[in-house]
């Protein structure tokens, strides 16, 4: 795709600032609902004189507030991609002052710096976005439950015989409604990645690899867009922040070589505990893992080189379709 213009979006729950890099015009902030969409596309059109297919509309990830939008820029042809607000603010150096207006300026500027690398997208299937709010609400229950068993639990440790008998009984009630919510919910996860092949197929690859649980594979699915976001297993990795970097610079700086921060946090958590049931389950990653710690490696480190195995391993089943399997020694 040639790109000849930039349209940087500010995108917040209730409004859009709009700026076109060519032009260097701007568009009064317009509501985020489908009567804003239209004012937005009547404006682009006027200001490109009708071409549209050279234009790349760039905007940060804000979560549900982009989905109306990115319906209706895919539905008129027009290329959109998003991109963190983080990559964006460290990439336009020493900035003062905020407001939307500004905001939109600096993502179109980012567009333009950037524009040869960045790669139109598409909107998530239908299945998969389901997938994504169920997935989201199952975690938020999960969370929950968790919070009502630390309290519990804390308050039986400190009051013994003294707790109220009520504050114990609701909180009993509690944990066993939302343990039910959250089976009901895995129900229905499990239900829809049946009613797509696609998913489901994905799914039961990924499940095969040992170590990697429900909750792992759903989320694998997700970040990875069914497996389509990454043309490479290092990318996948850096994004799920196991992959180790050097901080050296000259002759006096020599850092430790460590993981970065920044990361797909919940994937990187549920990939924490994958590799330790791995290292549980699995005789080659076991024997791997001792073999590491004997040489005098840390133990997170080593959990750290588990967590890449395993998505090393995902990438390979779901590339060339078939389950893992373990390899006998002959």
């Amino acid at each position: 795709m040639k790109i000849s213009n930039i349209m940087g979006i500010d995108v917040s729950k209730s409004t859009l600032d709009c700026h076109l890099y060519v032009q260097r015009q701007q568009l009064d902030a317009v509501a985020n609902s489908a009567q804003g969409f239209k004012q937005l596309g009547k404006w682009l059109k006027k200001q490109c004189k009708g071409q549209l297919e050279e234009v790349l509309v760039v905007m940060e990830h804000t979560g549900i507030y982009t989905y109306g939008l990115e319906q209706y820029l895919y539905s008129q042809g027009i290329a959109y991609v998003k991109r963190p607000a983080l990559d964006i603010k460290r990439s336009l150096g020493m900035i003062r002052g905020k407001s939307d207006k500004a905001d939109a300026r600096f993502i179109r500027k980012y567009g333009w710096m950037r524009k040869e690398e960045l790669q139109p997208m598409k909107p998530m299937s239908a299945n998969l976005l389901e997938l994504q709010q169920l997935m989201n609400y199952r975690d938020k229950l999960v969370g929950d439950k968790a919070s009502y068993q630390a309290r519990i639990k804390e308050l039986e440790g400190q009051m013994g015989q003294q707790l109220n008998s009520k504050i114990s009984e609701s909180s009993t009630y509690i944990m066993q409604v939302l343990g039910q919510e959250i089976k009901q919910l895995e129900e229905a996860i499990k239900e829809l990645l049946k009613q797509d092949p696609g998913l489901n197929k994905n799914y039961e690859l990924a499940t095969s690899v040992i170590g990697i649980g429900f909750a792992t594979a759903v989320h694998f699915i997700i970040a990875t867009e069914n497996c389509t976001r990454f043309s490479d297993a290092r990318k996948l990795i850096c994004y799920c922040g196991v992959a180790p970097f050097k901080h050296e610079s000259g002759s006096s700086i020599r850092g430790r070589t460590k993981v970065s921060h920044l990361a797909n946090k919940k994937l990187k958590c549920l990939l924490t505990m994958a590799a330790i049931c791995a290292v549980r389950w699995d005789q080659d990653l076991k024997r791997k893992y001792e073999q590491k710690v004997a040489e005098g490696k840390p133990k997170m480190s080593v959990i750290n080189i588990i967590r890449a195995k395993l998505v090393e391993r995902l990438f390979a089943v779901v590339k060339r379709q078939s389950k893992y399997e373990i390899r006998l020694a002959a």
